[in-house]
């Protein structure tokens, strides 16, 4: 059993707004001898959005697997001498105990969801998604599903540390693979197929807008995105919602800040990050101008009322 008084290993790497947790030792080995656990288990996972300057360089690799999911900028990575640019939308694995180096472009540092894991499974696994892998975005994609549940699983992990958290966070990396291994079927479990042709201009518009949360989008991608001329795209989304497209989208926005915000423990700087807002303190002006509260008073009221 794993004592309830522990904490995660929690380590810094320098990167605003970032998530780390590793696993000790102890727990990721009872975690292989669990049944319901041994076939995949986390070693560690995080988050770091803006990585400038983030670089890698094991000439040995490690003992583990490595899934390196990029949201966000540009990286690449470097594996049995071929280099590869990774770009938003764009995962890789890196199989153990091989030299590899992976890091962030100069100019458009990315922005990435990680992952360290082994197990009985992680070759198959592996085989599955060997090389660079890219998710093509679509009517019905889940962007901001797949990024929720990466989020879900750090809650967890950075808050408990009892044996049935830690299967939970493995059982879930399951399903965070399976999202990957089968794009087509996870996409569809959402959105059934045959109805992508009956979906409105508004719910094809705002679902581009909740799937780049957490980027800066620009009324001319959203138009792009529709296959609209920038104009006529604002006038029809006018016509119909009676915003203006980049104002519902900063509705959005805060919309899901006000959830990060009330139902999980990041910091109000790591919300700002990873809604696209490099300041946070022009986060928190605007979102006190759009909610009446700072991040601190919506937090503190929806602990009083929880």
């Amino acid at each position: 059993m794993y004592p309830n008084t522990l904490e995660m290993i929690k380590i810094k790497h320098g990167f605003t707004g970032q998530r780390l947790v590793v696993f000790p030792f102890y727990m990721i080995e009872e975690a292989l001898q669990n049944s319901l656990t041994s076939e995949l288990a986390i070693h560690s996972m995080g988050y770091f959005p803006n990585a400038e300057h983030h670089y890698i360089d094991r000439p040995s690799g490690t003992d583990e697997y490595i899934l390196i999911y990029c949201i966000k900028g540009q990286g690449f990575y470097t594996l049995n001498g071929e280099r590869l640019t990774v770009k938003a939308n764009q995962f890789f694995i890196l199989p153990p105990h091989i030299a590899h180096q992976y890091g962030a472009s100069e100019n458009h540092p990315w922005h990435i969801y990680w992952a360290h894991f082994k197990g009985s499974r992680a070759d198959a696994v592996y085989e599955k998604l060997s090389g660079l892998q890219t998710i093509n975005t679509s009517e019905n994609s889940r962007m901001t599903d797949r990024k929720t549940l990466f989020d879900e699983m750090l809650n967890v992990m950075e808050g408990h540390t009892d044996s049935d958290s830690i299967c939970y966070v493995n059982m879930c990396f399951n399903q965070l693979l399976a999202s990957f291994i089968y794009i087509d079927v996870y996409r569809e479990a959402k959105f059934p197929s045959g109805k992508s042709e009956n979906i409105s201009f508004i719910s094809r518009a705002t679902h581009y807008m909740n799937e780049n949360i957490e980027n800066r989008l620009t009324i001319h991608e959203m138009a792009s995105h529709m296959g609209y001329s920038e104009s006529y795209f604002y006038r029809l989304f006018y016509e119909q919602t009676h915003y203006a497209p980049m104002t519902y989208f900063m509705h959005l926005k805060i919309n899901h800040a006000c959830y990060l915000i009330s139902s999980t423990r990041l910091q109000i700087n790591q919300i700002a990050m990873k809604l696209g807002f490099d300041d946070p303190y022009y986060f928190s002006r605007f979102f006190k101008k759009m909610t009446g509260k700072s991040p601190k008073e919506f937090r503190d009221n929806s602990s009083i009322t929880s």
